[in-house]
This record gives C-alpha cells, sequence and structure tokens, in this order.
C-alpha cells in the first residue's frame, strides 16, 4: 500500500476531517486529498507534521512490517556537526523511528544557540559528565553528573555549560529532529 491512503486510513481512524488534519498540520486541504489519493508526493517535513498530527510514527507510512531489532554499535554510530556546534553522536538507530538519542559534548562556556529555542515534541537531558545549566521560562537547574531533567519542547528552553570544564550529556528527543545527513569522520 502507498502512502496516500495509509494517512487517510490513519485520518479515519482518529475521526478526522481532511480540514482538521489541515489546521492540525498546516498544510491545505487540497493538498491532502491529493497525497492521499496518491495524485501528488510529499516531503518528508510534510510527512513528520502529518505523522505527529496522527500520532503515528514515520515508519507506519514507509513500511508494511514493523521495524527489527537495530544494533547501533559504537564503532558505527554516526556523528554530525553544523559549523561550530559541538559534535552530535546518534546513539539510536538514525532513520525512521519516533525516538532519538544523542551524546553530545558540550565545551566550557558552550550554549546551544544564542537564544531560546523551540522545536515539537519532548526532550529529556542526562548528565553524564560535568555540569549543566537548563533554562525554561522562569525555571532554572544546574544539574550534575547523573542528573536528568524532561521538558516539553514545544516551549522556549536552553542548556548551557558555564562551567569550564567540558560537559556530556545525553538528550533524547521525541519525535526526532530533522538533522542533517552529513556525518563527520
Amino acid at each position: 500500500m502507498s502512502i496516500g491512503p495509509k494517512i487517510k486510513a490513519f485520518r479515519q481512524e482518529l475521526n478526522l476531517t481532511i480540514p482538521q488534519l489541515a489546521d492540525m498540520t498546516g498544510l491545505s486541504r487540497g493538498f491532502i486529498s491529493q497525497v492521499e489519493n496518491d495524485k501528488v508526493s510529499l516531503s518528508l517535513e510534510s510527512l513528520q507534521k502529518m505523522a505527529i498530527a496522527l500520532k503515528v510514527p514515520i515508519r507506519n507510512f514507509l513500511a508494511d512490517e514493523p521495524f527489527p531489532p537495530e544494533l547501533v554499535t559504537k564503532n558505527a554510530r554516526p556523528k554530525i556537526k553544523f559549523g561550530d556546534e559541538p559534535e552530535l553522536e546518534i546513539l539510536s538507530a538514525p532513520f525512521g523511528r519516533q525516538l532519538q538519542i544523542l551524546m553530545v559534548e558540550l565545551p566550557p562556556g558552550y550554549q546551544a544557540g544564542n537564544c531560546a529555542h523551540t522545536h515539537d515534541g519532548e526532550e529529556w537531558i542526562m548528565v553524564l559528565a560535568g555540569k549543566v545549566k537548563v533554562i525554561q521560562g522562569d525555571f532554572s537547574a544546574i544539574l550534575e553528573e547523573g542528573d536528568s531533567i524532561h521538558w516539553d519542547g514545544s516551549y522556549p528552553h536552553l542548556c548551557q555549560n558555564a562551567t569550564h570544564t567540558p560537559a556530556k550529556v545525553i538528550v533524547a528527543l521525541t519525535p526526532p529532529a530533522m538533522l542533517p545527513l552529513s556525518k563527520t569522520e
């Protein structure tokens, strides 16, 4: 079965109309109708919006069988880098899952972005080494080794290493962040 009819079936399972799905995703009614009838293809970004609205992993649109277990060995983990940002090591299966787990080493004085940021879904952070300051709205805390925080990513938040030593964290995101596909070696 192609993607369009699967989207329609999941939408109907939730008793959603096309206009309701359009409001939830920001996609046009006509576009959704064309997708459901396999008249047009859609981008990964549009598919992710629909998956979130329909509460279905993207994988369910792409294959008819469940995911087999995926082993990610320490020597085969993808590593990615955005400009001057710290390298991200992907600990989870890199594609098609609803949960993404990353390991990041934050250099001394590092702050994620110039200001608080938002993203869809939830985020969980655990400090493996060092200390990290987390801020969301009026809330702020210093996380030490072994501490963790779980928050709604749709509210502005930031994470910083305000110390003079590196900090290492594990970050879990659902849904996964849209990361560039280039790797670092």
